[in-house]
């Protein structure tokens, strides 16, 4: 996909400096890239600007939040100065990101984009973004412009001249950004204007880095070989499918691998939902949710991904980080949602000044979500740790005293009603999905325990587990069509009862489950889209296609024998992804426009379900090629 620019004239400002002509608003989430330190991330848009960024945490305030406010959000900006075409891509197994500018005369201007990760050197974990830009083909005019907006854009930056650059400062004194830029700059109306003329394969850098400046960081060239090394070392040890009919799947599963593991923090082992806040479900709609946080629900999906794919590691790492959770909570029961260093107060508040993505109100920062009940987290979570004792038995072994309280947690909250996986602000109700990872949570604890406790205590939650799973078929099954509902007593088809087999409750031949999928199909898809439900949540407002459930959809398929619907299927979702193979929340399909926050863990570990059970299922023979990224320019 190729951006054009506008084609606004640039003005002088100061003694030779160009002003930076104003960008459009932003428009389309695959306009954007996603780069990271594993402690924060940033979006950089193919028009040259870091547009969202958070420092130095996922759910710090923001720097950068052009993303939800054109006029006041801040952003940084490097562009040539005439007009252009531009593309993206990512460095071949990396998240280094490449912006390059496409020029008259066979020119470019190239603009590398990455957060170094560089865990054992002084300042780690304080981000910094270097911007690397080099001239091909010809001389190269560009502008830059630094317009910091710190907390949400709601403190005034101050600007000083240093004489390695600038720094910039907010209220308080974490607020502290220093920067440095090549070329010719100055000081305007709080910002900070470069200009710059590169030769043919000249190269230059653009470093903002969080706090002071660090001169144990290193040269900006030694930084980015330093973080393509540990890139491309991480991802060598994602398997390689053997059969070379299968290898052109390879870069749809490294590329959500690796959008998962910007996902994760490495101080903590935790995993966030998405690096964002506030982007829309459905365009200046109300459902705009604060996802920058760790749902122990997505968080243990993404520890299972992890540990299908060759990473145990971080699958151990989230797993002692729950843990001590457990352990500080001291007998009360888990948290739906916490921040990454175990925050638990996420309380929810609305950012009036910001006019949002797409014009969508109310900007939220927290979430409601971490009050709610939700009964299904500890399926989820006690199915990665049994996943993972295959493994590592003695890792697992280790936590079983903390994993124990959580099946006796759920021992006794299993009869309750609750909010469900779809976190509805309306009544709680008896979910059929929480009742089934209830069912999940006990079975896997009962195979623990006979492992590394005892046979009665095996027994006991095998016990409880069976009658769990035999009021679930009492309940939770439409009369009438066989297929499950909603929650009891509630006709209403829900996405989330895709699961049911998948967690092994029941076969996917079983009548109730192909009923289950034929009434999704049939109520709640748009061709390879799926909706989660259509029935009142408390919320009120239309929202996009949930992309996860359309892949939970692709993988049913597939292991319930109908081979030739899920390739379909497949292949119609994965251009949702865009050319950096980077897939959002939620989808319109009659716009064709990305919605919710992005990129979300989630959906690339829905597309990481799909991709193994079509590798696996019967018809793996036939399965399609996947859709490629479009061709790269290549620029000499």
């Amino acid at each position: 996909m190729v951006r054009t620019s506008p084609r606004s004239a640039p003005r002088p400002v100061g003694s030779d400096v160009v002003e930076v002509p104003p960008l459009p608003p932003p428009r389309d989430l695959h306009d954007y890239g996603l780069i990271g330190n594993l402690h924060t991330a940033a979006l950089v848009s193919r028009e040259g600007s870091v547009d969202w960024a958070c420092f130095p945490r996922f759910a710090s305030p923001s720097l950068f939040a052009r993303l939800l406010d054109a006029e006041r959000g801040g952003a940084h900006v490097v562009r040539p100065t005439e007009p252009f075409r531009s593309q993206q891509r990512y460095v071949p197994s990396s998240n280094i990101l490449e912006t390059r500018f496409l020029l008259s005369g066979r020119r470019a201007l190239l603009v590398t984009d990455f957060m170094p990760v560089l865990p054992r050197l002084p300042g780690e974990g304080l981000p910094t973004i270097v911007r690397r830009v080099r001239a091909c083909g010809g001389r190269v005019s560009l502008t830059a412009a630094l317009e910091p907006a710190f907390d949400y854009a709601r403190v005034r930056s101050r600007v000083e001249r240093m004489p390695w650059g600038f720094r910039v400062r907010g209220a308080r004194p974490y607020q502290l950004l220093s920067y440095r830029a090549p070329g010719r700059s100055t000081i305007s109306g709080g910002k900070v204007l470069t200009t710059l003329d590169l030769e043919p394969g000249e190269c230059e850098h653009f470093v903002l880095e969080a706090g002071e400046i660090r001169a144990e960081m290193g040269e900006p060239e030694e930084l980015l070989a330093s973080t393509r090394r540990y890139w491309r070392s991480w991802v060598r040890r994602i398997p390689f499918a053997p059969d070379p009919a299968h290898r052109s799947w390879h870069a749809w599963i490294e590329r959500s691998l690796l959008a998962l593991k910007l996902l994760s923090h490495a101080d903590t082992g935790a995993f966030v939902a998405a690096p964002t806040t506030s982007l829309p479900e459905w365009p200046g709609g109300v459902r705009n949710w604060d996802y920058r946080y760790v749902w122990i629900r997505d968080a243990a999906f993404t520890a299972e991904s992890f540990l299908n794919h060759g990473h145990p590691e971080e699958a151990e790492a989230f797993l002692r980080w729950v843990v001590a959770r457990v352990r500080r909570a001291k007998g009360e029961p888990l948290k739906v949602v916490y921040g990454a260093h175990g925050e638990t107060d996420l309380a929810e508040k609305e950012l009036g000044h910001l006019s949002g993505f797409l014009g969508s109100k109310p900007v939220r920062i927290g979430n409601g979500a971490a009050e709610q009940f939700q009964l299904d987290i500890y399926g989820e979570l006690l199915d990665a740790a049994e996943m993972l004792a295959r493994i590592d038995a003695g890792f697992i072994s280790g936590l079983w005293p903390e994993l124990s309280s959580l099946a006796a947690e759920v021992g006794e909250l299993w009869r309750k009603p609750d909010r469900g996986i779809w976190e509805v602000r309306g009544p709680p109700a008896h979910y059929v999905h929480s009742k089934v990872m209830a069912w999940v949570a006990l079975d896997r604890s009962a195979r623990l325990a006979w492992r590394f406790s005892t046979e009665e205590e095996g027994d006991r939650w095998s016990e409880v587990a069976e009658k769990v799973r035999s009021e679930v078929l009492e309940h939770g099954v439409d009369p009438r069509t066989g297929a499950f509902l909603q929650a009891y007593g509630r006709e209403v088809p829900d996405a989330s009862n895709l699961r049911i087999p998948m967690v092994g409750l029941l076969p996917f031949d079983d009548p109730h489950v192909r009923a289950t999928i034929a009434q999704v199909r049939r109520e709640l898809s748009v061709g390879p889209f799926v909706y989660r439900y259509r029935a009142d949540d408390g919320i009120g407002g239309p929202e996009g296609a949930f992309l996860p459930c359309a892949f939970w959809l692709v993988e049913a398929l597939a292991r319930s024998g109908e081979g030739a619907a899920a390739q379909t299927a497949w292949q119609g979702l994965l251009p949702v992804g865009g050319s950096l193979h980077l897939m959002p929340e939620e989808y319109d399909p009659a716009a064709h426009r990305a919605l919710g926050n992005y990129p979300q863990a989630f959906t690339h570990i829905g597309l990481l379900r799909a991709a193994r059970a079509l590798l696996e299922s019967s018809a793996v023979s036939s399965v399609a090629r996947p859709a490629g990224p479009p061709p790269v320019v290549e620029l000499r």
